[in-house]
């Protein structure tokens, strides 16, 4: 039943909009134009390559918690050598109605790279299923005046990087930002240059996972030497997916506010973007795919010291940098957060440059562009803990 909560909250979501639809088929102010429904799919094959790295913990684990062929527990790369896979098959509901209400659906087939958070996680997921009322001008989209929205449902934070140029996410963004939120946000505009928006949400769980493309497995098989699959790999602490809906006390409440400049015809553009998060952080959390659980019971069973770990509140702000010049781009994010007292500092900035070689309109065409990017990304856990602490790849 919890795997089918995405998929039923969707329909209720959309549903209405359909019906409004039909309704205003009688309507002579609304024509046929206004009126759009994209169904679309995305196919993705990857290969990758890993060196096959172990590094044995100091963590006094019980001898039935050490897995079968192994001498100890030990912090491994999830799947060393190489791999020609396919990683994920994705299909879109983009829905558009008259009175600028918007919706969209998107729900991720094999998801090998997204499986939250280890790989028995559902293959099947409901990775957005939101709908907007009003206009919602994302990062570096034209701004036409004073305006207001609303958006319910699963959708990606605000601040989370919309254009993205590389398969791969950095530090930042799977410590923060990778995976959606159940929201209810509101936010407009003054004017064509200030946006702002606020919200409440289910608030995404701390749990960890290999910043590289597989998440590694944790707590995937129960005592006495268990048996994986895959291994563990070096994970870092991050927002997990919000996979059910899970209404509590332990609201998420944010907002932010930002500063936007196009050129008339698009092609050059600078926004500026700050942004502030706060919530209480649930004493454990249950995730599919893992023994373990996950927010304050996870951080007070990796082995931090109690006088580190205080208090139950995460708070989290920073700001972003979105700049595109033409076929030059550079996208740069800034995150503080604090998590029971935790603190950690990233920062990722990407740069890109598209150097068109064809006919961008042209759908036959194989390369009509090349466009290498480069990312540095730096993720700086500002706190220490024993040498017995089980993930030390997080410090």
């Amino acid at each position: 039943m919890r795997r089918l909560s995405l998929l039923l909250l969707a329909i209720a979501l959309l549903a209405p909009c359909a019906l409004w639809a039909q309704d205003d088929e009688d309507d002579p102010d609304v024509t046929d134009d206004g009126v759009f429904l994209d169904i679309s799919a995305e196919l993705k094959a990857n290969f990758r390559w890993s060196e096959s790295d172990r590094f044995p913990l100091f963590t006094p684990f019980p001898p039935e918690f050490v897995p079968q062929g192994q001498d100890n527990v030990a912090l491994a790369t999830v799947a060393p050598g190489s791999s020609l896979e396919v990683s994920k098959a994705i299909v879109y509901f983009d829905l558009e109605l008259p009175r600028q209400i918007s919706g969209r659906i998107k729900i991720d087939f094999i998801d090998l790279y997204d499986r939250n958070p280890t790989s028995t996680d559902k293959k099947i997921d409901v990775d957005e299923a939101w709908i907007a009322f009003g206009p919602r001008q994302q990062s570096l989209q034209p701004i036409d005046g004073s305006s207001f929205y609303g958006l319910v449902g699963k959708a990606p934070k605000f601040e989370r990087q919309i254009e993205r140029r590389m398969e791969t996410y950095g530090l930042v963004s799977t410590a923060f930002n990778r995976f959606p939120d159940l929201m209810l946000q509101v936010g407009g505009s003054l004017g064509s240059s200030v946006y702002f928006f606020g919200q409440v949400s289910d608030g995404t769980p701390i749990f960890m996972r290999d910043p590289n493309a597989l998440a590694g497995d944790n707590g995937t098989a129960p005592p006495p030497n268990p048996v994986l699959e895959l291994g563990s790999g070096f994970p870092i602490f991050y927002h997990a997916e919000v996979e059910d809906l899970q209404i509590d006390d332990k609201f998420e409440y944010g907002g932010g506010a930002g500063v936007r400049w196009l050129s008339e015809d698009e092609e050059s553009g600078v926004d500026l973007l700050g942004f502030y998060y706060q919530m209480t952080i649930p004493d454990e959390t249950h995730l599919n795919g893992t023994l373990y659980q996950g927010d304050l019971e996870l951080l007070r069973g990796a082995g931090i010291p109690p006088d580190q770990l205080e208090g139950n509140e995460r708070t989290e702000y920073g700001a972003n940098l979105d700049v595109r010049l033409g076929e030059f781009a550079l996208f740069a994010q800034y995150v503080k957060e604090e998590s029971a007292n935790l603190p950690r500092t990233g920062f990722e900035a990407e740069v890109s440059y598209r150097f068109v070689t064809g006919d961008l309109g042209d759908p036959t065409a194989l390369f009509p562009a090349v466009q290498p990017v480069f990312r540095y990304s730096r993720l700086d856990n500002d706190w220490t803990a024993p040498p017995i602490f089980i993930t030390l790849s997080a410090l």
